[in-house]
C-alpha cells in the first residue's frame, strides 16, 4: 500500500490506483497523510472542508466522509497497512510514515544531506534523483480551498529546496554546462529565487559564458525592482562582482567548502577527557545488530549513581555523531534531583521541539498533539537524542520519535523494563584494570602512582568512576601525598555497599573523605553553599550565605573547584552536581535550624534587594511596595545605571524565578510575595507573561495567607495584566474586578486608577470602544484629582487611541500631544518613545506617511533599548510608512521581523494585525495569493480572539483578493460582512475604506447607481475625517460616473 500526495492524491496498491472518493474525502486524506500518527481535531477538518464557512451539519457530513474513507482504507489493505480511527473528538491515520511519498522524500532528502556532507557525493547525487522521482507533478492536484493552497505552497518549497541543494552538489562535481538548461527553466518558474539565479550564473561563468552570466544578473536585479521594489541582495551583488573581475575563486579548483547559515542544533556536552574502558559496551551498541535492526533505536542506560551513565552516554553520542547529521540534543530530565523536580514529559517536548526551530506559539498543550508534533517534526531527518537521568519509562514514552531515521539514547538509575523494542545495558563499576588506568590519568600524567597501592585505592573506591575520579583529582591537587597515603585513610572507614539501595554509601565516602581534607572555612562553605536553592551560585550569593567579605567568599569558591566539589559551568557562575549537593544537605542536619535558615534568609534578601534596586532603575515611575529587609547584603555587584540594571536582570531573572518558587514552596511568606511585585514590570516588558501569570498568582496567596489586602490587591492588579498580555480577557477583566473592589474599599486611589486603566485596555481589545473609553476617563479623573501627572499621561495616550480607532484624529492628536508633554516633564523615554509612535500612526492615517516615518525614527533613537513588544511594534508601523512610500521589499522585511517577535511573545493580536499588514504589502506588488493567504490567516486568527477590529480587516483584504481576480460577486460578500463589523464597533475609517471598495466592485459589474451610493457614503466618512489623499481619489471617481444612471 503507497499513499501519493506529490501529485494528485492517490492510494495504490499491489500496482493499482484505488479510488480515494470526492473532492473533499481526498482532502481529508490529504489532511491526515500529513501528519500520520497524529490526532487532528474535527473542528480542524470541517474548516479545512469548507474554508471556514460550513454547512450546518457539517460534522454529520466530515462522519459520512471518514466512514467512507475508513471503509476503503479496510477493503483495500484488508485490514492491515493503515487505519483510521477516531479518539476523544480527534481523527488519528495509523500508518507507517514510509508508506507516504512526501514523508519519504522527506528521509530521502535527510540522507543525501548527510551523504554529502560526509563526501559520498555519488550516494547524494542516487538519493536526490531518488526523492525527485518521488514528484509527480502539482502537489494536492485537484484540490481547493486555502489550506490546499498553502500546504501546496510549502510542498513546493521543499521540492525547491531539494532540487537547489542537488544542483549545488553537481556543481561542484564539475557538471555546469548540462545543468544551465535545467536552471534557466526554474528560474522562470521561480523568478525572485535569488539563490537559483546565483547557480545559474555560477554555471554560466563556468562553463565560459561571463557576459550571459551577467545578463542572468541584470535581469534578475530588474525583476527585483520592477515587482519587489528592492535591489539584489549582498550576496548576489557580491557575486556579481567577483564575476566582473573574473575572480578565480569561482573556479571549482579552488572554490572552499561553505557552511550551512544554520547548523543544525548540537547540545551534546563536552566528552569527558578522562573517559575509560567500556570498549565491549561501546562495541556493541555501535554494531549494526543494535543500530541496524531497528527503525528507531532505542538505548537504555541503566545502573547506580556514580557509575558514570551520563559520561558514557556522551561519549557513545560522540562517537555516533557523525551519522546524525540533522541534530544532536541532549536533555537533563532531573529525575534524581534533589532540588528541582523531574522534567514533565510536556516540559521536555516543549524544550527539544524549541531546539528543532519550533516557536512557542505553534507547540500544543495538549501531551498527545506535542508529541505528534515532535514525530512531525523528526520524520525525514537523522537525529541523536540523549535523554539524561530519567525517573522510568513513563517519563520518556512521548519523547521517544516513532519515525525512522533517529537515535534515542536514555540513562537512568532504574532499568526501562517498561518499554518495548528497547536495548538495554546496565553499566557495572569499572573492571580493576579500568579503575587503574582512571585513576592515573585522573591524578595527571605528570604524577607517579605506586602500583601495589592503586587497586587497593579503587578497591576502597568500589571501583566506581565518580569516587576515582575524586579521589585522583586530590592526589593531582596533593603533591606531598603517596597512593598509600590515601589508601590508608580510604581504608578507615571499612564500609562496603551491600546492595544497590545502598549505593550512595560508597560514593559518600569519597564525598566525605574530601570533605574532611578541608579546612574549617571550606568546610563551613561547602555546608551553606549546599543550602542554596538555586542552579547556580555567584560570588556574591556565596558571600550572602557566608556573610564574609566578597573576596573571602570568592577565595573559597576557588578551593572548593581544585578540589573537584564544585564545578564552573560558565565563567563566574558555579554548580553543584546534584550527588555532592546531597552531601552537603546531609551535613546541615547536624546544626541548629537557626544555622540553616538564616543564611538562606541572607540570599533571599541579598536577591530581593538587588531585583528591587534594578526595577527602581529600568522602571522609576511605577507605583511600588517598599523593600524591607532584616539586614542589607554587605556586597553586592555595581548596579547603578540602567544599563548595569538590565544586564543583572537579564542574566538573574531564571534565578529569579526559581528563588521565588522555593520561597513560595517552602513558607518564606515575605519574599513569595515581594519577588513577583519587584519583577512584575520586567516580565510584562519583556514578554515573560507565562512566568508572569504564575507567579503573581503565587504572590496573591502569599499575600493573603499574610493577612495583607493591600499587597494581595496589589498582586492582584499585576495578575490583571499578565493575563491581559496574554490575550486571556476574561480573565483579566475578572481579576481587575475583584481587586477593584478591594482598592476602593482601601481608598487607594492610584490602585483604583491604574485597575480601571487595565479595565479599559481589556475593553479596548475587544474593540468595545465606548466601554473603554468609559474606564480610561474614569482612571483619568482620578489621576488629575491627585495629581499623578504620569498617569494621566497613560490615561491620556488610551483615550487617544480610542478617538483614533473612532476616526476623531483631531482630538486623538490633541491628546496625544499632551501624553508627550507630560513624559516629556518627567523624563520618561520610553513614555515618548510610545507618544512619538501614535503620533506616527495618526499621521500614517491622514496618509501623511513620510510625516510618520521621521516620528517612528524618532521614537527608535529615543530608547534603543526596549523590550520586543515595543520593539515590534516599533517594526510594524515603520514598515507601514515604507510601503505607503513604495519602498515593498523593506516594508515586507520589517513586517516579518515584527512577526517573528509578537510570536516568539504570544502576542496573537498583534499577530494577526502583522499578517493583514503583510497581506496588504503583497497586494500592493500583486502578489495575490500571498495577500490572500496572510489575510485568511489574521481572519482565524482574529475570530478565534474576538478581535473585531482585525476582523474587519482581513474581510476587507480577503474582498480585495477575490475583486483582483474579478470575483466580483464573492468580494462582494467579504465587504459587505467587513462593513458590519466595521459599524459595529465605531470603526469609521474601516467602515469608510470598505464602502469605497464595494463601489469600485459595483462599479466594474456595471451597477453604476450602487457604486454612487457607496461613494457617496465612504465620501462623506473620508470627509468627516480629514482624510484627505483617500477623499481626493473618491471625488474623481465620482466626476467620471454619469450623473444619470440607471438602477
Amino acid at each position: 500500500m503507497e499513499f501519493r500526495i506529490l501529485g494528485p492524491v492517490e492510494l495504490w496498491s499491489r500496482e493499482r490506483r484505488h479510488d480515494l472518493g470526492w473532492a473533499r474525502e481526498r482532502l481529508v486524506m490529504a489532511v491526515l497523510l500529513m501528519t500520520p500518527g497524529r490526532p487532528v481535531s474535527a473542528q480542524s477538518l470541517i474548516d479545512r472542508m469548507w474554508d471556514g464557512n460550513p454547512p450546518e451539519k457539517a460534522r454529520a457530513h466530515l462522519q459520512t466522509h471518514i466512514a467512507r474513507l475508513r471503509s476503503r482504507l479496510q477493503d483495500i489493505g484488508e485490514g492491515k497497512g493503515a487505519y483510521l480511527r477516531r479518539l476523544s473528538g480527534t481523527y488519528i491515520l495509523e500508518t507507517d510514515v514510509e508508506k507516504i511519498d512526501y514523508h519519504r522524500f522527506r528521509r530521502l532528502r535527510a540522507e543525501a544531506r548527510a551523504s554529502a556532507a560526509s563526501g559520498e557525493t555519488d550516494h547524494a547525487l542516487s538519493l536526490y534523483q531518488e526523492a525527485a522521482n518521488l514528484w509527480r507533478g502539482e502537489p494536492l492536484a485537484g484540490l481547493q480551498g486555502s489550506w490546499a493552497g498553502i500546504t501546496r505552497k510549502n510542498l513546493e518549497d521543499e521540492m525547491l529546496g531539494g532540487t537547489i541543494e542537488r544542483i549545488t552538489l553537481e556543481l561542484g562535481c564539475g557538471d555546469h554546462t548540462r545543468l544551465i538548461a535545467e536552471l534557466s527553466e526554474l528560474v522562470t518558474r521561480f523568478p525572485f529565487d535569488e539563490k537559483l539565479v546565483e547557480l545559474l550564473m555560477r554555471a554560466l561563468y563556468v562553463s565560459g559564458r561571463q557576459a550571459d552570466a551577467l545578463a542572468a544578473y541584470r535581469q534578475a536585479r530588474k525583476r527585483l525592482v520592477d515587482e519587489l521594489g528592492t535591489g539584489a541582495s549582498p550576496a548576489l551583488q557580491e557575486l556579481h562582482q567577483r564575476i566582473l573581475r573574473r575572480d578565480p575563486g569561482l573556479l571549482p579548483e579552488a572554490r572552499a567548502r561553505t557552511t550551512t547559515e544554520n547548523p543544525p542544533p548540537n547540545d551534546l556536552p563536552r566528552d569527558v577527557p578522562t573517559f575509560t574502558g567500556r570498549t565491549a559496551e561501546l562495541a556493541f551498541l555501535t554494531s549494526d545488530r543494535v543500530l541496524g535492526d531497528a527503525a528507531v533505536p532505542v538505548l537504555a542506560i541503566d545502573g547506580m549513581a556514580g557509575v558514570g551513565k551520563t559520561a558514557f552516554a556522551v561519549h557513545l553520542a560522540h562517537r555516533l555523531a557523525a551519522r546524525y547529521p540533522d541534530g544532536r540534543l541532549y536533555l537533563d530530565l532531573h529525575g534524581h534531583h534533589a532540588h528541582q523536580e523531574a522534567v514533565e514529559p510536556a516540559a521536555a517536548l516543549d524544550r527539544l521541539l524549541h531546539r528543532l526551530g519550533v516557536s512557542g506559539r505553534e507547540i500544543p498543550e495538549e501531551l498527545d498533539a506535542r508529541a505528534g508534533l515532535w514525530r512531525e517534526e523528526l520524520a525525514g531527518r537523522r537525529v541523536l537524542i540523549v535523554l539524561d537521568d530519567a525517573t522510568g519509562h513513563q517519563q520518556i514514552r512521548h519523547l521517544l520519535p516513532g519515525v525512522p531515521g533517529c537515535l534515542v539514547i536514555v540513562t537512568s538509575r532504574r532499568r526501562l523494563a517498561g518499554l518495548e523494542g528497547v536495548e538495554s545495558l546496565s553499566l557495572d563499576v569499572l573492571p580493576p584494570e579500568d579503575a587503574a588506568t582512571l585513576l592515573h590519568r585522573a591524578a595527571g600524567a605528570r604524577r607517579a602512582l605506586e602500583a601495589e597501592h592503586v587497586a587497593t585505592v579503587t578497591r576502597l573506591c568500589g571501583h566506581l568512576p565518580l569516587a576515582i575520579q575524586l579521589v585522583g583529582g586530590r592526589l593531582r591537587h596533593r603533591p606531598a601525598w603517596s597512593v598509600a597515603d590515601l589508601a590508608e585513610r580510604l581504608g578507615r572507614d571499612n564500609r562496603r555497599l551491600a546492595e544497590i539501595r545502598a549505593e550512595n554509601r560508597e560514593i559518600t565516602a569519597a564525598f566525605q573523605l574530601s570533605y574532611q581534607d578541608l579546612t574549617e572555612a571550606q568546610q563551613r562553605a561547602f555546608v551553606r553553599f549546599g543550602l542554596y536553592p538555586g542552579a547556580e551560585l555567584t560570588a556574591y550569593c556565596a558571600a550572602a550565605l557566608l556573610e564574609s567579605p566578597l573576596a573571602d567568599a570568592e577565595s573559597l569558591l576557588d578551593d572548593l573547584l581544585d578540589n573537584h566539589l564544585i564545578a564552573e559551568p560558565r565563567r563566574g557562575r558555579y554548580r553543584f552536581h546534584d550527588l555532592i549537593r546531597d552531601y552537603a544537605v546531609s551535613l546541615s542536619h547536624h546544626e541548629p535550624e537557626s544555622e540553616r535558615t538564616a543564611p538562606l534568609r541572607r540570599v533571599l534578601d541579598y536577591h530581593l534587594v538587588l531585583a528591587d534596586r534594578a526595577d527602581r532603575l529600568l522602571y522609576p515611575h511605577r507605583v511600588r511596595i517598599p523593600v524591607e529587609v532584616d539586614v542589607p547584603p554587605r556586597t553586592s555587584p555595581d548596579i547603578a545605571t540602567a544599563g548595569q540594571a538590565m544586564k543583572w536582570l537579564s542574566t538573574e531573572l531564571d534565578e529569579l524565578l526559581r528563588l521565588t518558587r522555593h520561597a513560595a514552596d517552602h513558607g518564606w511568606t515575605r519574599h513569595a510575595a515581594m519577588f513577583p511585585h519587584v519583577l512584575s514590570r520586567h516580565l510584562s516588558f519583556w514578554g515573560h507573561w507565562a512566568d508572569a501569570v504564575r507567579v503573581h498568582a503565587s504572590a496573591i496567596e502569599a499575600w493573603r495567607r499574610s493577612g495583607d489586602r493591600p499587597g494581595a490587591a496589589r498582586a492582584m492588579s499585576d495578575l490583571s495584566e499578565a493575563l491581559w498580555r496574554e490575550g486571556r480577557l476574561n480573565e483579566c477583566l475578572e481579576m481587575a474586578a475583584q481587586a477593584l473592589r478591594i482598592q476602593r474599599a482601601l481608598d487607594d486611589h492610584h490602585g483604583v486608577a491604574e485597575l480601571l486603566d487595565q479595565s479599559g485596555r481589556a475593553h479596548w481589545h475587544r474593540s468595545e470602544f465606548d466601554v473603554a473609553l468609559g474606564y480610561f476617563e474614569q482612571a483619568l479623573d482620578i489621576r488629575r484629582a491627585i495629581d499623578d501627572r504620569h498617569g494621566q499621561a497613560a490615561s491620556l495616550n488610551h483615550i487617544a487611541g480610542i478617538a483614533c480607532d473612532k476616526g476623531d484624529y483631531r482630538g486623538a492628536f490633541d491628546r496625544l500631544r499632551q501624553v508627550l508633554a507630560l513624559y516629556e516633564e518627567g523624563g520618561d523615554l520610553r513614555g515618548c518613545q510610545v507618544a512619538l509612535n501614535n503620533i506616527g500612526e495618526l499621521e500614517a492615517h491622514l496618509g501623511n506617511h513620510a510625516t510618520a516615518l521621521g516620528h517612528y525614527e524618532r521614537a527608535a533613537a529615543l530608547a534603543p533599548e526596549t523590550g520586543p513588544k515595543d520593539r515590534a511594534t516599533l517594526l510594524h508601523n515603520t514598515a507601514s510608512a515604507l510601503q505607503h512610500l513604495g519602498r515593498h521589499g523593506e516594508a515586507l522585511e520589517r513586517y516579518q521581523n515584527a512577526l517573528h517577535l509578537y510570536r516568539d511573545i504570544g502576542d496573537r493580536r498583534s499577530e494577526a494585525h502583522t499578517l493583514n499588514s503583510i497581506g496588504s504589502c503583497y497586494a500592493s506588488v500583486g502578489h495575490d495569493v500571498q495577500a490572500l493567504i496572510h489575510h485568511q490567516k489574521a481572519l482565524h486568527i482574529s475570530t478565534e480572539l474576538l478581535e473585531r477590529q482585525q476582523q474587519a480587516r482581513a474581510l476587507l483584504g480577503i474582498g480585495d483578493a477575490h475583486q483582483r481576480a474579478r470575483r466580483h460577486e464573492t468580494s462582494l460578500e467579504f465587504y459587505d460582512r467587513a462593513v458590519g463589523v466595521a459599524r459595529g464597533i465605531g470603526d469609521v475609517h474601516q467602515e469608510a475604506q470598505t464602502l469605497d471598495r464595494m463601489g469600485t466592485a459595483l462599479h466594474q459589474t456595471g451597477h453604476l447607481a450602487h457604486a454612487r451610493r457607496n461613494w457617496d457614503q465612504a465620501l462623506e466618512l473620508y470627509e468627516r475625517l480629514g482624510v484627505v489623499p483617500e477623499a481626493q481619489s473618491l471625488r474623481t471617481r465620482l466626476r467620471g460616473l454619469p450623473k444619470v444612471v440607471d438602477s
